[in-house]
């Protein structure tokens, strides 16, 4: 019996995405915005409104 997981609401059987030499394909990250103490981007300062989560135990973690 193979091991599968869903993901975004579809099983599949493959761990992650390969390309067609096998190599890892990683996923376009989702967070690519910023917020700047002049108030210039979307996301305006706001002391105590933002937190940083972090695993160690994540090997991925320090990127």
């Amino acid at each position: 019996m193979a091991t599968g997981m869903l993901v975004n609401g579809q099983w599949t059987n493959e761990a992650y995405q390969q390309d067609p030499q096998g190599r890892f394909m990683r996923n376009p990250t989702k967070f690519r915005n910023w917020i700047r103490a002049d108030g210039s981007t979307d996301y305006k300062p706001a002391s105590g409104r933002y937190h940083l989560y972090v695993s160690y135990a994540c090997p991925w973690a320090h990127r």
